[in-house]
This record gives structure tokens, sequence and C-alpha cells, in this order.
């Protein structure tokens, strides 16, 4: 099995946003006397698309407004936060990048929204490792769909079969499978309740994704 493209996934795999992500929902959900506990938002909310959250949280506490205003809402403690800080990357994800950006051809396929990416490639100098960028926003189906995986791929002229996606969620494997990636997955804590049977392989770190990587490029 060797490939000649690696796909990397955003919040959790290149950078440690998810903490700052629930407390941002938390923000946001308070108004409507929601509180959203640490096991609410890694077993319900971690690696889900803003909108299906949005919809969810409605559903489950009866909510009378809709998913655009808490969506809304969300965006603009998003846009707040990152207006004067970036997500912090994930340990060795600057090396990782780097090196592997020297071997092979390298995408970001996030389901964040594009203005949280591009604070992440701009604030850890990521600008030229990339060929080629999808957001949330570039698709009409976010993850667990693969739409955001296919048109990365279209976008390089790349075939499935020659490339890997690089994954922390449920969520972003189902996305990367169904595009008909193969898919290492890094799993954490905060993912234990996930179901990474349907990964390529599973690694505890970025730095071990890399050594895998390493081994299988062509």
């Amino acid at each position: 099995m060797k490939f000649n493209a690696v796909l990397f996934d955003h919040d959790g795999t290149l950078v440690d946003s998810e903490a700052i992500h629930m407390q941002l929902w938390r923000e946001v959900m308070a108004p409507y006397g929601v509180m959203i506990s640490d096991e609410d938002y890694w077993e319900k909310m971690l690696g889900v698309p803003m909108e299906q959250s949005a919809a969810e949280l409605i559903e489950r506490y009866r909510l009378d407004t809709s998913v655009e205003n808490i969506s809304a809402a969300k965006n603009s403690a998003n846009r707040e936060f990152l207006s004067s800080n970036c997500f912090p990357q994930i340990a060795g994800a600057s090396d990782t990048l780097n090196s592997l950006a020297q071997r092979t051809r390298l995408a970001l396929v996030s389901g964040s929204q594009r203005d949280c990416v591009e604070a992440s490639i701009r604030g850890h100098g990521w600008s030229s490792i990339f060929e080629q960028v999808v957001s949330g926003d570039d698709v009409e189906r976010n993850k667990p769909h693969p739409d955001s995986y296919l048109k990365a791929l279209d976008l390089m002229g790349q075939s499935a079969e020659n490339s890997v996606a690089v994954e922390d969620t449920e969520t972003g494997i189902i996305a990367a499978r169904a595009a008909g990636l193969e898919v290492i997955a890094i799993r954490s804590p905060l993912s234990d309740s996930h179901d990474f049977s349907a990964a390529t392989a599973v690694v505890d770190s970025l730095n071990e994704a890399h050594q895998w990587l390493l081994a299988r490029l062509a």
C-alpha cells in the first residue's frame, strides 16, 4: 500500500481546538439556559459539524430558536476568538507537515468554517504547505458525508486509491471512507467513545501517524 497524497483533518488532528470550541459552545448556549457538560461535548459534539450540533441541541432541549440563529452566534464567537488568537497546534504538527510536504502532496480537509481554518494556516505559517484547502463552507454537505474529501481529490486531480486521510473522530473516518480513502486515525482520551473500526490504522499521536505515513509514501 503506497500513497502519493495525504489529506489532513484540522480540528483535533493538527490543532488542539476542541477544548476551546467546547467553551465557545457553552458561551453561546448559556443565554438559553443550556449547560454543555464535558461528557456531552466529547460524546455528542466532538467532530460534529456546527449546524448538526445546533440542530441536535435545539431538539434535545426543545429550544424556541433556529439552527441559523445558533450557528450565527457560534460563528460570531469563533470570529471574536480568532481576531486575536489561533488554535494551538498539536505537538509535532509543523514538523510533520514540513517533512511530508517535501515528499508528497498535501491537502487540508476540514468540517470547520473557512475563517477557523485560515486562522490556523496564517498563525502557524502553513500557507505554502497545502496544495488545496477545503472547509465546511465549501461544500453543501459536511462530514460525515464524503463531499469535502471528494472536492479536495477533484481539485488535486488525485485518485482516492492512491490517497490517505488523517482523522481523529468517527465522523471524519466515515467521511473519508465514504470518499474511498484509506484512513489513519489518531485516537485520544477525548475520542474514547468513538468507533474507529473502519480506519486502516489507529495510532496514539500525530508523531506516530507521521512515521506510519513515511513508510508508505510512493
